[in-house]
């Protein structure tokens, strides 16, 4: 229940629900290299950001910004598990992002 707490859970029932979920990362997904195909067609597809006011200071700012003027930004005060922490306003923005 501590790794829940450490990314912002705090309700008991969230808390209990998480910890039969929890799993370790799998490590190779930082050992193995990422070759990308064609980096001009990645670089096209629009991005979309739905952030943590806590970690927004750690983002790119000229990132941000792009992304906020382009209408592609969400921000919520929340900590890192916002999809357990605020599931409506997650969903609203996948809607949206969907709908784009």
């Amino acid at each position: 229940m501590l790794a829940g707490m450490l990314y912002g859970v705090t309700d008991p029932a969230d808390l209990a629900w998480m910890a039969d979920r929890l799993t370790g990362h799998p490590w190779k997904c930082f050992e193995q290299k990422l070759e990308l195909a064609n980096e001009a067609s990645l670089s096209e597809i629009p991005q979309y950001h739905i952030v943590c006011d806590s970690t927004l200071a750690t983002r790119d700012p000229a990132l941000m910004a792009a992304a906020a003027t382009a209408g592609r930004l969400w921000t919520i005060d929340t900590g890192h598990d916002l999809m357990i922490t605020e599931p409506a306003f997650v969903a609203a923005a996948l809607r949206e992002i969907a709908a784009a």
